[in-house]
C-alpha cells in the first residue's frame, strides 16, 4: 500500500492478487484511528490477509510516530532479559492495539566484529548464547500477547559486511554456528525470514540464501512454520533477474512467502511470471501448494485487545529499563 487509506484502486488490486499477507510501513500511518481502521479494513478483503509491521524497536519501528520511541535490541539487551521482556510486550500490546498479526522481529543474528547489522544495534549481543535466550524472551513477549513473530534473518546476517539493501553481503564460516540459533528457536507458530547473502560455509557459492534449495532444505530441517524470503528489491538481488524471476526462484527454492514492500506497480506482473512458470514446473506447482497450506493460518487470528493506556505504559517500561545493568 502507498497511502494511509485503502481507496478504489489498491482495493481492486489487493482483492484481485489475494495476497496471504499485507505488510504496513510509516507511509501507511497517520493517526490511530485512522491505522485501527485500516487494519480492520485489510483484514476484511475478501482473502482475509494477515497483516504485518517491522517493529524490533530502535530504527526499525513503523509505528514509532503513534506509540514514540522504543529501545533498540542492543539497548534493550544492555537492560537484560527483564528489559528485552518489556521491548517484547511494548511492540506486542502495540501490534494488539491496532488488530496487526504479525511483526517481523525479532532480528536474531549474531553481531559480529565489523559486521554491518551490528553497527545499527540491531543485534541483542555478539554471543550466539546471548542472542538464543534473549532473542526468545523477545518472541515469548510477542505470543503471550497473541502477536505472530518472524526470526530473521537466516542464517544470520551478523557477519556480513555490507548493507543487503544495497550490495550482496558474503557471510564467513561462523555462519554455520549462527544458523544453528535459529534452529533453537524455531517453532510452529513463528516465521522465519530468509536473508539475501551469499554463504559459502552451508554449500552454495552462487545463490543467496534467499535463492538457495541447498540453504532453504537445511532450513526446513528446523522450520515449521512459514518460512519468508526478504524484500525482493534489495540490492543484494540485484544480478539476480527481474522482480518476477527472483520471487519464481525464491518459491522455487523453498520459500513460501516473498516480500514486495515498495514497488507496487509490479505486483501483477510478478505474481503472473510466477503463475506462467509453475505452469511448466511441476515442481515449483507442488512447492506453491505446500506454501499455501503453511501460510494460511499464520498470522490469521487477530490478537486479543489492548487497551491505548496500557500501550503507552508498556512503552514507558520499555524505556525505563533499557540499558540498565
Amino acid at each position: 500500500m502507498r497511502a494511509p487509506e485503502l481507496d478504489a484502486g489498491e482495493r481492486a488490486a489487493l482483492v484481485a492478487l489475494a495476497p496471504a499477507a499485507v505488510v504496513l510501513f510509516t507511509r501507511n500511518v497517520a493517526a490511530r484511528e485512522q491505522l485501527a481502521a485500516l487494519v480492520a479494513e485489510l483484514r476484511a478483503l475478501p482473502s482475509h490477509p494477515a497483516v504485518a509491521v517491522d517493529l524490533e524497536g530502535g530504527r526499525v519501528h513503523r509505528l514509532a510516530g503513534l506509540v514514540g520511541s522504543l529501545p533498540s535490541a542492543r539497548a534493550a539487551a544492555a537492560g537484560g532479559a527483564e528489559a528485552v521482556a518489556a521491548l517484547g510486550d511494548a511492540a506486542a500490546c502495540a501490534c494488539a492495539h491496532f488488530g496487526i498479526t504479525i511483526d517481523f522481529a525479532p532480528v536474531v543474528d549474531v553481531a559480529h566484529c565489523d559486521g554491518f547489522l551490528g553497527g545499527e544495534d540491531r543485534c541483542f549481543g555478539a554471543d550466539r548464547e546471548t542472542v538464543a535466550t534473549l532473542a526468545g524472551v523477545f518472541v515469548a513477549a510477542l505470543e503471550a500477547r497473541g502477536v505472530s513473530g518472524c526470526l530473521k534473518h537466516f542464517p544470520g546476517l551478523g557477519s556480513g559486511s555490507v548493507d543487503s539493501h544495497r550490495q550482496l553481503p558474503e557471510l564467513s564460516a561462523c555462519v554455520v554456528e549462527d544458523a544453528a540459533v535459529f534452529a533453537r528457536l524455531a517453532s510452529p507458530v513463528r516465521a522465519i525470514m530468509v536473508a539475501h547473502a551469499i554463504a559459502p560455509s552451508l554449500g552454495d557459492v552462487l545463490r543467496p540464501a534467499s535463492l538457495s534449495r541447498r540453504v532453504i532444505g537445511m532450513l526446513r530441517g528446523c522450520a515449521r512454520g512459514p518460512v519468508i524470503a526478504d524484500d525482493l528489491e534489495m540490492g543484494a538481488l540485484g544480478e539476480f533477474g527481474s522482480l518476477g524471476e527472483r520471487a519464481a526462484a525464491a518459491l522455487g527454492a523453498g520459500c513460501d512467502q516473498v516480500l514486495l514492500c515498495n514497488a507496487l506497480d509490479a505486483r501483477h506482473e510478478l505474481v503472473e511470471h510466477v503463475r506462467a512458470a509453475a505452469a511448466t514446473d511441476p515442481t515449483l506447482a507442488a512447492r506453491l501448494r505446500s506454501s499455501r497450506q503453511r501460510c494460511v493460518a499464520f498470522g490469521a487470528v487477530a490478537p486479543p485487545a489492548v487497551a491505548w493506556d496500557e500501550v503507552e505504559r508498556a512503552a514507558e517500561r520499555a524505556r525505563s529499563l533499557a540499558g540498565r545493568s
